[in-house]
């Protein structure tokens, strides 16, 4: 339990609060988000210099997670963590939104929230869940290089 707490947790935890925090600097410093309009979809909302920043923060995670002994599969979950915290949050609007439903005693139209989530997943899940991925890619690549040199010097 103590090994999963400083292979994944931590890191994990730590990417997400930390891309969360420079995303809020972002909008605090009035960075405005692109709007990509897309024909099925709608539209649909990039921050460019957050998207930008986020495969440092994956590196971060992954590195983090390496140093602390990780495997290559929880240096990369690491490193993908706050999309993987995101899709959790998306995931949970639909019993929400039964039991608000519920309460208020109207249908919700669950064509048009399934339409939402899918729009929104691309932006706030799938293309920042690829930027973390390309960090954590990037220092395993780095790290399986450094030990393979090391195991050749070695032999």
């Amino acid at each position: 339990m103590q090994k999963r707490v400083h292979q994944l947790w931590i890191p994990g935890f730590l990417t997400l609060t930390l891309s969360m925090i420079f995303l809020t600097v972002l909008l605090e410093l009035g960075f405005q988000a692109r709007i990509v309009s897309w024909s099925g979809l709608g539209t649909i909302i990039f921050f460019v210099p957050w998207l930008l920043s986020l495969p440092f923060f994956g590196a971060l995670g992954a590195y983090l997670s390496s140093r602390a002994g990780g495997s290559r599969g929880t240096m990369l979950l690491a490193s993908i963590f706050p999309a993987l915290a995101l899709t959790a949050a998306f995931l949970l609007m639909f019993p929400i939104g039964l039991i608000i439903e519920r309460i208020i005693g109207r249908q919700v139209d669950f064509s048009m929230v399934a339409t939402a989530i899918l729009r929104d997943g691309i932006g706030w899940i799938l293309v920042p869940g690829a930027a973390l991925l390309v960090g954590g890619l990037l220092v395993h690549l780095l790290f399986s290089r450094r030990s393979s040199s090391q195991d050749t010097a070695i032999g």
